[in-house]
This record gives structure tokens, sequence and C-alpha cells, in this order.
């Protein structure tokens, strides 16, 4: 049996689970094994090494022969690990391809609909997260007020970076009144398409408030935050009014 640096632990991060790692890997070792060997080396129960066998050789990673009455298991060559992802990322175009098409023939159905107030509720950073994700779809500028500490906080600074970033390179201008107790955030992403100005000290509010073209979303920055969407024009142009006299009166 040989010795090798590959770790279960790499093998987990491309996709396999536990026990298909460590059958994979006592494969290796072996170059070629029967159920018994593998039982033996894995201390599995026979149950689980023949079914993770059998999911690794759906995958076209595994392969066998029968030698006398002995079915004897191998990896199915040393690119199969490689043809493998390579099939998996073909699939995978394929179905970004036809998500696309839904995703028009859903926009298009959407836009003939009547316009009217919708409102709704993102709840935790998943859910606020896909909020973001649509800000960045819209393309569109926007406005924020009352962004805490607490966004930075359960967001993570990473994600705010990652999401500037996308912005400026859609060319979206935002105008921001954050709380004073994120000034040196503020600061720090301060560009030409980024105005930003803060409260007085003694105002910090935990919410956050997001107006873009016809939406206005609320965030609530509780350890789950909780996201209230609104989708009006009417409203949201009563909130960028009330935004604009705020705007005045914040500080640099």
């Amino acid at each position: 049996m040989t010795t090798m640096n590959i770790e279960i632990s790499e093998l987990m991060r491309l996709g396999f689970n536990k026990n298909e790692a460590k059958v994979y890997l006592a494969l290796i070792r072996f170059g070629k094994a029967d159920a018994r060997m593998l039982i033996g080396e894995t201390k599995f129960h026979k149950n689980i090494v023949y079914d993770n066998l059998e999911k690794l050789i759906d995958k076209g990673l595994v392969s066998f022969i029968v030698e006398g009455k002995k079915r004897l298991f191998q990896i199915a060559s040393s690119d199969s690990l490689v043809n493998y992802f390579e099939e998996k990322e073909k699939d995978l175009g394929n179905k970004k391809r036809e998500a696309e098409k839904i995703s028009q023939e859903i926009n298009k159905i959407a836009k003939s609909l009547p316009s009217k107030q919708e409102a709704t509720i993102f709840r935790g950073v998943k859910g606020v997260r896909s909020f973001y994700n649509q800000t960045l779809e819209a393309g569109k500028d926007y406005v924020v007020f009352g962004a805490p500490q607490e966004s930075i906080d359960v967001m993570g600074e990473l994600f705010w970076k990652n999401y500037n970033l996308k912005r400026e390179k859609k060319k979206m201008r935002a105008r921001m009144i954050f709380n004073p107790s994120i000034r040196n955030y503020g600061e720090g992403i301060k560009d030409k398409l980024t105005e930003i100005r803060y409260f007085e000290r003694d105002f910090e509010p935990l919410s956050e408030t997001h107006v873009q073209d016809d939406i206005v979303a609320i965030v609530v920055w509780t350890k789950e935050p909780v996201l209230f969407l609104i989708k009006d024009r009417n409203v949201a142009s009563s909130y960028l009014k009330f935004f604009d006299k705020m705007w005045k009166q914040a500080r640099r």
C-alpha cells in the first residue's frame, strides 16, 4: 500500500462526503482492492463501503474488474477526478443557460402585469444578501440613511467591500447618511460615485433605509436582520424627498 499527502479535507472541499473521501483514499492507497480490504482499512460497515463505492462508480471515479469470484475496485484513471468536474462544469453551464431563459420569461410576464404596491419581508443574512443582489441587478442609483455599526457586524466588511466593488463596476451612484459611529468606515469608501454625510451624534437608529427607483427597503439590523421591502413609486418618491431634507442638514 502506497503513502501519499492527500487529505480527506481536501476531497471534502471538492464535494466528497466524508465516507466517500475515506473509501476513495483507501482505493488510492491500495491501487486495487476488494470490499473486504476496504472495510478493514476504513473500519466502516460493509453496507457503508458498498454504498459509497456505488456513488463513486456512478460519478465515474471508480471502476471494477472481476477476478475469479472477487470484484476488485480501483480508481478509474488519474484524470477521472478532473474529468468529473469538467462534466459538472458543463452541466452547470447548461443549467445556467436554461435558468437565464426562464428568468427572461419571468421578467416578460412580470412587466406585462399591472403595477401595484407590493410589500415583501426578507429575514436573516441570506435574505438580506438576496435583496442587495437585486439592487445590483437593477443597476440604478440609490440613497441610504441610518446605516449603523450593526450593519457591518452582521453582514461583515468583506460583503460590503464586494458589494461596493460591483456597484462601482456598474457606475451606480450612491448618497448615504451614516450613523456617526461608522464614520471611519464611511470615510474609507468615499469616492467619485459615493457621497457620504452623517447624522448628529445623539442620533443612532438601529434601522437603515434604502431608496432606489420605485422601492423602499427598511432593514432592522438585529442579530437576525429583517428587511421590509415596499415597491411603490409614490412611496419611494416621498422617502426620497424626506432624504433630500435630511441630506441638507447632515454633517459632512
